[in-house]
């Protein structure tokens, strides 16, 4: 078997150096606490950055972010609320409404199977994706 290329002998001769060093590093309490705090300065710069963008877009009038999140979520559960309330709807009207019985039909008319009536009960499918959940 032929030895490895240079370059990987010399990633692994500091791969053996470096990698005690680092894990005895990574394992202090000290380490922990500073992801955390860096992590907790991260959070809250995002924060503060989100809401002064948000007020600049208020100031001239526009929607923020936020504002359209909301809004979406909005419009999902109304959507979601009217679907629902369709399928209501049309059980309701199947329940109360007696069984039609179709006329026999020439064959010349057999077009006419794929015809609907413009007041089409039937709740129709959703047209895009699945919505995202509340809070996301």
């Amino acid at each position: 078997m032929s030895q490895p290329p240079r370059w990987r002998q010399a990633y692994d001769a500091v791969d053996r150096a470096v990698t005690p060093h680092a894990e005895g590093l990574v394992r202090t309490p000290g380490f922990a606490l500073g992801v955390a705090l860096l992590r907790k300065a991260t959070t809250i710069a995002r924060s503060s950055a989100q809401d002064l963008t948000a007020r600049a877009w208020h100031l001239v009038n526009l929607p923020a972010g936020s504002d359209v999140h909301r809004l979406r979520a909005q419009v999902g559960a109304l959507d979601r609320e009217v679907r629902r309330l369709t399928v209501a709807l049309e059980a309701e009207r199947r329940r109360t409404q007696p069984p039609r019985t179709t006329p026999s039909r020439l064959p010349e008319d057999s077009h006419a199977d794929r015809a609907q009536p413009a007041d089409d009960p039937r709740p129709r499918p959703a047209r895009r994706g699945a919505q995202r959940p509340a809070g996301t």
